[in-house]
């Protein structure tokens, strides 16, 4: 038979746990403006799609100085025939080469952040 105290202990675990998963923030893509444009050079601000504004890397390239796991700084969308491109937040310099920068396996270091954009569009 399980005792008062360990209900309530598990209680109050499975509530804190699910407060820290609550609080824990999420990655975001952070939209740049193209009026003044706040993107660096390297990574034009362009229309996603449609949906949101984004700096855009050339094809084949990654954010410069950033570890290609760090969805703060840049990601890339799972939109079809767009799976290669690496998207940077504002501001971030895009001049390294990706490990492999051809066809649609290009950039595979960096991960895809699907919250970005919607495909298909709603």
């Amino acid at each position: 038979m399980v005792s008062l105290t360990t209900v309530l202990s598990l209680t109050l675990l499975s509530l804190s746990t699910l407060t820290f998963a609550a609080t824990t923030p999420r990655p975001s893509c952070p939209e740049c403006t193209d009026t003044p444009n706040n993107c660096d050079i390297t990574a034009p601000c362009t229309s996603a799609f449609g949906q949101r504004l984004l700096c855009g890397c050339r094809p084949g390239f990654r954010a410069t100085g950033v570890d290609p796991k760090d969805t703060t700084k840049q990601w890339r969308l799972n939109v079809p025939y767009h799976e290669h491109r690496v998207w940077v937040a504002p501001g971030v310099k895009c001049d390294t080469l990706c490990n492999w920068p051809y066809g649609a396996a290009a950039c595979e270091e960096v991960p895809f952040l699907d919250q970005c954009v919607k495909f298909p569009p709603p």
